[in-house]
């Protein structure tokens, strides 16, 4: 019997013979554009949404700010039977489940009757006027927001009592 010692599989390609590409890698260069899209959207939920996860160890430790939340104690479940053994837990419960029912009831179609509401407008002026009023504080902050009404509001020299003080209104006891 001869021993012959198993010499490596010499594989050549034939000459202009190309190895297929993976199929994932075919798709990811042909829809790269696609992907550079998705980055931005990706991005958002990595470090607004998923990294943020990280900070729900606190429910489990005697959190302490400066010891940060490597150095705080580990408590376990310590204030999860605190607070399910609370005599007020049912009352918090239920005013929570009241919250959310009004939320539903009262605030969820509110946008919908406006905006159904709106669409039967035919002045433009006032459609864009009242448009403005409601979209107003989602775009600016709620401190410019008060101050602006305080400004329109306000008893003595406010834009509009001012304007009524004109048309001959006046209010108090003067």
């Amino acid at each position: 019997m001869k021993s012959s010692s198993a010499a490596p599989l010499d594989v050549r390609l034939k000459p202009g013979f190309k190895r297929k590409a993976s199929p994932v890698l075919t798709g990811l260069k042909r829809n790269k554009l696609l992907y550079l899209m998705i980055f931005p959207g990706l991005l958002y939920f990595i470090v607004f949404k998923y990294f943020p996860m990280g900070g729900l160890v606190i429910a489990f430790q005697d959190y302490q700010p400066f010891l940060g939340i490597a150095g705080s104690p580990w408590v376990g479940f310590k204030h999860f039977v605190r607070l399910f053994t609370e005599p007020t837990f049912f009352m918090l419960l239920s005013n929570t489940l009241i919250l959310f029912a009004m939320n539903i009831v009262f605030f969820f179609p509110l946008p919908i009757i406006l905006a159904l509401m709106m669409n039967e407008v035919r002045s433009k002026w006032f459609k864009s006027t009242v448009q403005s009023m409601v979209y107003l504080p989602h775009f600016m902050s709620w401190v410019i927001i008060v101050s602006i009404t305080y400004v329109f509001l306000n008893v003595d020299g406010g834009l509009i009592n001012e304007l009524l003080a004109s048309l001959g209104y006046h209010f108090g006891s003067g």
